[in-house]
């Protein structure tokens, strides 16, 4: 017999500020472990005034939330969440670094989502497929991005022009060729950004409608070319 608690969950909040105290930091991403094995639970993205609201937490496990944002160091903090009220972390105060994410956050703690600059980027470890998976498997695993059945890709609700794997063009310019002979199992990251040609080729300044390129980098030790 199920009791009243078995689907009881809790939630996790607070605020994000540089190191002045004035500037929230928006999209920072905030992910929640497991302690035990980091096993990834959850994450979320901080609203643009750096508030930040992480709800579906289970009761009365140790979790370690771990607060990434781009030239800052992370934040991380074990706690447990015992009952439905929300655990207010209060503000939590940033400190820039000179060191990139990945010399910071060591594998395991990897955000799913980070955001730099004018680049969304994907850890691909984050979201499971199965051995056989192809990139295209992949890519509809990612929030935000949309693959017909056709292979066209979207993300953000704008066409993906092309694919490029570790910054180079990949046997030409249709995303295809990538998505759909590339192992999943290669996968690194999955990088999302404007198309800057078609932004230089823009002579009207109207960015509305601008394509993406997804950039795709290899794992370490992947034999290339």
């Amino acid at each position: 017999m199920l009791t009243t608690n078995a689907f009881s969950q809790g939630t996790l909040k607070g605020k994000l500020v540089d190191s002045t105290g004035k500037n929230p930091l928006g999209l920072a991403t905030v992910t929640v472990f497991k302690a035990a094995d980091t096993a990834l639970i959850t994450y979320r993205l901080s609203n643009p005034e750096g508030e930040f609201k992480v709800s579906g937490l289970p009761l009365n496990i140790d979790c370690r939330v771990v607060i990434s944002y781009s030239g800052f160091d992370a934040y991380r903090k074990e706690f447990k969440v015992t009952s439905e009220d929300v655990l207010d972390l209060g503000t939590i105060t940033m400190y820039p670094t000179s060191k990139s994410l990945d010399e910071i956050i060591i594998v395991s703690e990897r955000p799913p989502v980070s955001v730099r600059k004018d680049t969304i980027e994907f850890n691909a470890s984050s979201f499971k497929t199965l051995p056989t998976a192809l990139v295209e498997d992949l890519l509809r695993k990612l929030p935000g991005v949309q693959v017909d059945a056709e292979g066209n890709i979207t993300a953000n609700g704008k066409r993906v022009n092309r694919i490029m794997v570790d910054g180079k063009a990949f046997f030409g310019d249709d995303p295809k060729m990538a998505t759909r002979n590339l192992p999943a199992n290669l996968i690194d990251k999955v990088q999302v950004t404007d198309d800057k040609d078609e932004i230089a080729r823009n002579s009207d300044g109207d960015l509305t409608n601008v394509g993406q390129v997804i950039n795709l980098t290899f794992k370490k030790g992947v034999k290339k070319g």
